[in-house]
């Protein structure tokens, strides 16, 4: 990425332009992709239209606004047009060919150092094809289609190494939502990505979260309404069935500590994927997510060879496994292939105590006095690693649906909903928890068993692991 010609504080100043706190967070970023999902009138238009204001200054640059439609992709371009055509009288300059017209989509600004900003619609597909882009900005990135992104403007960035911003408010778990989990792995420098609620925007809301019009908004919506649109939250909906899980709270780095026992969990399958999600728990039964694998069409022998030769970090061992016992045969074969895999049929008949653990390592708890602001400190004991996409995908989608209009999902209605779902990482993950936290079986059997006998011990004639085995 270039250097400004001008200086981004000076400019900003001599605009009157202060941006609040979380905006000059925004600002200051080096990610070439940055996501910025905010609520309403937090000012995500115009703090992405002036990021890249400055940068209009540089030659034979190309900028694209892309909204959904022209309507949408207006916002950002109007205020560059009122900053720098009208404020600081650019418009004025012949030699500067512009032109404003929303209803025929024709919005455009061309310098004369041949740099050029212009405002396409997605509507129109074959539009955003061919061009060779510095930067886009994706106009309410929520509202578009995952092919625009990935199909039409992704390519035209590869030339010139351009960069992106996605200024939107969500709109639930679509495909936005697994471009915002990018920009929270600390191991991808190119993404960044935040979380604004409106109420950060203390321009406009002086009193923060208890603003009286944020409590007036809070008042008249529905709470599932008023944390999407104002709060910023992907997952506000009816029936979340883990509506304690929290990105911000829930996803943090882990790295492997070779003192800590360290589990591995399968859920079964060769069509739908198998999903191997691999923890540690720490003395204090904090259970920490670090890698998971998920994949189809491959049977349980070469999931073994994958993740028995896959890169190790230093210091790791593989305690014990877990699986579904409806499928004995597989946990027999990891087994003798990669580790002891216990199989217990209650870890999935309880699925409702198995559930309820889950949440139970969800919840906040209190870890401490305050923080420097008086605030009670809280943690959860369950954490994943933000390589873990699809568990997170999963924690954040999964849902119960009523069983009648207007009423609440019972036991039965709930479970066949959420079996008919995406949720082959969360199943795993419940195996495992349900397997050492509830059932109690964290002792590894290999000291006194050969590698054939453990498994025929594990899973007995029933295809089970027996009661008479068991620690």
């Amino acid at each position: 990425m270039s250097n400004l010609s001008i200086d981004r504080n000076s400019f900003f100043e001599a605009i009157g332009y202060v941006p609040h706190g979380g905006q000059l967070r925004y600002h200051d970023s080096t990610a070439r992709f940055k996501v910025p999902c905010c609520g309403r009138r937090y000012g995500k238009s115009t703090m992405a239209a002036r990021d890249e204001e400055p940068r209009l200054f540089l030659p034979g640059r190309r900028t694209w606004i892309v909204g959904p439609t022209y309507d949408l992709g207006e916002k950002e371009f109007r205020v560059i047009w009122d900053d720098l055509i009208v404020s600081r009288g650019l418009g004025k300059d012949k030699r500067i060919k512009k032109a404003y017209n929303k209803r025929s989509g024709d919005m455009y600004i061309e310098f004369p150092w041949q740099t050029r900003i212009e405002v396409r619609s997605a509507e129109y597909p074959e539009n955003l094809v061919g061009e060779s882009l510095d930067h886009i900005i994706l106009s309410e990135a929520a509202k578009h289609k995952k092919e625009t992104w990935e199909r039409y403007l992704r390519p035209s960035l590869t030339d010139k190494r351009g960069t992106a911003t996605f200024p939107t408010t969500p709109e639930g778990y679509n495909w936005l939502y697994n471009i915002w989990q990018l920009g929270q792995d600390p191991n991808l420098a190119e993404w960044e990505s935040w979380r604004f609620p409106s109420w950060e925007n203390t321009a406009v809301f002086p009193g923060g979260r208890n603003d009286p019009e944020i409590m007036s908004i809070e008042t008249e919506q529905s709470a599932e309404w008023f944390m999407q649109e104002i709060g910023a939250e992907f997952g506000s909906f009816v029936g979340k069935i883990y509506g304690e899980f929290d990105d911000q709270q829930h996803v943090r780095q882990h790295k492997f500590n070779p003192a800590w026992k360290n589990y591995i969990a399968f859920d079964w399958g060769f069509v739908a994927p198998l999903a191997a999600i691999e923890f540690q728990v720490d003395p204090m039964d904090n259970v920490y997510v670090w890698r998971e694998h998920y994949q189809s069409y491959t049977r349980v022998e070469e999931h073994c060879d994958i993740l028995r030769n896959r890169e190790q970090p230093e210091g790791y061992h593989l305690d014990l496994a877990f699986g579904d016992a409806a499928d004995p045969e597989a946990a027999a074969t990891v087994t003798n292939k990669l580790v002891a895999c216990y199989a217990m049929p209650e870890a999935k008949s309880n699925w409702r105590e198995g559930i309820d653990t889950v949440k139970r390592f969800l919840k906040l708890r209190y870890v401490g006095d305050a923080d420097e602001h008086g605030t009670p400190l809280q943690a959860p004991m369950l954490f994943i690693d933000p390589s873990c996409r699809n568990l997170i995908r999963e924690f954040s989608n999964y849902k119960a649906v009523p069983t009648d209009r207007g009423q609440k999902p019972n036991e039965a209605g709930a479970r066949g909903a959420a079996q008919r779902q995406d949720d082959h990482a969360l199943d795993a993950l419940r195996y495992g928890l349900m397997h050492v936290f509830e059932l109690g079986v964290n002792h590894h059997l290999v000291e006194l068993y050969s590698r054939s006998d453990l498994a025929t011990s594990l899973t007995g004639e029933r295809g089970y692991f027996t009661t008479n085995s068991r620690f």
